[in-house]
């Protein structure tokens, strides 16, 4: 009996400690930011790609700098010495020595167009490698946040599919009463009966298109999604400032990352120019050594010491390259120009982005006003056929199609908030203007 006291106990310790039981907190909008923030591998890449980036700079300031270098050798040498005929005034010789040398070597660049031109490619390198980051992390954003939304509008889409069949299947309970009492035709009974078919499938696929959500979800936080708190009801959703196209657009042109990438792409193209125009240049350097070697003389018995220092300046001229620099800024132009219409597009394309999300921000925040005031019609329809029915006005199929009208209003108008919430966001990623802030806010819309 302890036995299986202890092995109950154990089972209970081990499933409060698993992803299972820790999938039931409750999570918020930020709280699921902050996990994907730790385990999404998409981020984690962007910024290790960003740090590996940033050495560029480092790489391109250290041509600039002195370069010292140390040398050292030891030699060890035999020496043997023999006459023929043998002469016995001058005797054979067989001996053994060794020499070593040691020194340090001293480079610095005094002119060259090349290296100046590497070090700017470095800063911009490096720039560019921040601004990839950048866009990852608002990438980030929008994932996190269009992940979340879809498990709301599932969540919302399945709560109307299980209102929505218990509603019918009150209605077909009533059309079988009525059938047997005579009052009602076998067309109003098959017509109940097709209707709550149709919302048992509904909420088949409603189901299924949660648990594709919170899948999703979880590939993007690395954990199973707990609880997410919904959109509260009395949450007023935020306006849509300023309410002018132009506006965002130039905010676009002026903030967007990606644009800011073709730019910086742009740049380093520019200097790649510089860098094969300068290989026309000549180069000086600043060249200093000093070296201290030491020598066994069998002759004279006795060390040799030589002791070496030299400081020289040293030009390096291009005179003929077989065509090979005029090649090289030749290729640097095409590839800038390339880069140009490459920017062009870019710019054309987050201009008319800018537009596109801004009309969806636009007509979703129409839709929603839209489908509140029909919401609140089809509620006051749903309620007056009702009393319809009660007093013989009105058909069970009246009472089906209203009940259908307000479900599926009400599933309509759910999702249509997450969708604004969403294209808000998508909206200032257009322009360059999304940051963690954006997703505090709307956090706190979120509640019970």
């Amino acid at each position: 009996m302890k036995r299986l006291r202890l092995k109950a106990v154990i089972a209970v310790l081990l499933f409060v400690s698993s992803p299972l039981a820790m999938a039931a907190e409750t999570m918020d909008l930020l709280k699921v930011y902050e996990a994907a923030k730790r385990q999404d591998p998409v981020i984690e890449a962007a910024r290790r790609a960003a740090a590996a980036g940033s050495e560029a700079a480092v790489q391109g300031r250290a041509l600039l700098l002195p370069s010292v270098n140390a040398t050292a050798d030891y030699s060890y040498s035999y020496l043997e010495s023999r006459y023929s005929p043998s002469n016995p005034f001058i005797p054979n010789i067989s001996e053994t020595f060794d020499s070593y040398s040691y020194g340090i070597n001293v480079s610095q660049a005094l002119f060259d167009k090349t290296r100046y031109a590497s070090y700017q490619q470095g800063l911009v390198n490096a720039a560019q490698a921040d601004t990839s980051l950048q866009l990852a992390e608002q990438e980030l954003i929008l994932r996190v946040a269009e992940g979340y939304f879809s498990v709301l509008s599932a969540q919302a889409s399945v709560e109307v599919a299980e209102s929505q069949k218990k509603a019918f299947a009150e209605s077909l309970e009533r059309a079988n009463l009525t059938f047997k009492i005579g009052t009602a035709t076998i067309t109003d009974k098959l017509e109940a009966q097709a209707r709550y078919d149709l919302a048992r499938a509904d909420e088949i696929a409603a189901a299924n298109t949660l648990e594709v959500a919170r899948q999703s979800l979880r590939s993007i936080i690395g954990e199973q999604p707990g609880e997410l708190l919904p959109l509260r009801e009395d949450a007023a959703l935020p306006p849509l400032q300023p309410r002018d196209m132009d506006t965002w657009v130039q905010r676009a042109l002026d903030h967007n990352v990606e644009l800011r990438l073709a730019e910086q792409g742009v740049e380093l193209s520019r200097q790649e120019i510089a860098k094969a125009r300068g290989s026309r240049y000549p180069t000086v350097n600043l060249v200093a050594n000093a070296a201290r070697q030491v020598q066994y003389s069998p002759f004279a018995d006795a060390d040799n010491e030589i002791n070496r220092v030299s400081v020289a300046v040293q030009l390096n001229m291009p005179l003929y390259t077989g065509g090979l620099n005029s090649s090289r800024v030749r290729q640097a132009v095409s590839a800038r120009d390339e880069a140009a219409q490459k920017q062009e597009q870019t710019r054309r394309q987050i201009s008319l982005q800018a537009q596109q999300r801004y009309l969806e921000a636009l007509n979703g925040l129409q839709r929603v006003e839209a489908l509140t005031q029909a919401l609140a019609s089809s509620e006051s329809a749903l309620e007056a056929t009702r009393k319809g029915l009660e007093v013989g006005v009105r058909t069970n199929l009246d009472l089906l199609n209203a009940q259908q009208q307000f479900y599926s209003t009400k599933r309509d108008l759910a999702v249509a908030k997450y969708n604004y919430l969403l294209s808000l966001l998508q909206l200032k990623a257009a322009s360059g203007m999304l940051a963690e802030q954006d997703l505090l806010q709307m956090s706190h819309l979120l509640g019970r």
